[in-house]
């Protein structure tokens, strides 16, 4: 039998995951037997190893970066000044006005903002592409005006940047081709 994490909660079905690491993780019913756990994983071994087969390959093709904290501290420096700049220059261009704009050093998210119009970036975004580094703060910008992924907020996104669907599908690219490690 294949090894896997079990995590019980107050679900109604059961569901399977495969982690980046390859581990798998089940999520199951409180009252569900370990038998119909056992079983369904069982039909789903197949996609399991697909998906882990599909996994190792794209860890294959990523570029990985080491930096230490005092080389992250840097780059957060220039983060802030770049990534700045380029809010100070969409803002103007989209009639908006942000607060502050902070520095991070997130690793799921490029950027986020809040109802206050402060801005969070990672600084892992300056190693991206120019035009995925506008899309993201583009985006968050847009947030400004709808604070929602609505119809609304992606036509305030492509008012500014008519070809965002394609930086977008870049930023996706980079984010699996790019990993930052500290050391």
């Amino acid at each position: 039998m294949l090894e896997y994490e079990l995590i019980r909660s107050k679900r109604k079905t059961l569901a399977l995951y495969v982690r980046r690491d390859g581990r798998v993780e089940v999520r199951a019913p409180l009252r569900a037997s370990k038998g119909d756990i056992d079983g369904f994983v069982m039909t789903k071994l197949a996609w399991i190893d697909k998906t882990r087969r599909k996994l190792a390959l794209r860890q294959e093709e990523k570029q990985t970066f080491q930096v230490t904290a005092q080389e992250e501290a840097r780059y957060k420096k220039q983060a802030k000044v770049y990534l700045q700049g380029k809010c100070l220059y969409f803002s103007e261009l989209m009639g908006l006005r942000h607060g502050e704009i902070r520095i991070n050093g997130a690793k799921t998210r490029w950027g986020s903002c809040n109802r206050k119009g402060d801005i969070n970036f990672t600084y892992r975004l300056i190693f991206a592409p120019e035009e995925v580094i506008d899309y993201v703060v583009v985006h968050e910008l847009a947030h400004l005006r709808e604070m929602n992924h609505s119809d609304r907020f992606w036509a305030v996104v492509g008012q500014t940047m008519p070809d965002y669907k394609a930086r977008r599908q870049k930023l996706r690219e980079f984010e699996r081709r790019f990993e930052l490690v500290l050391v």
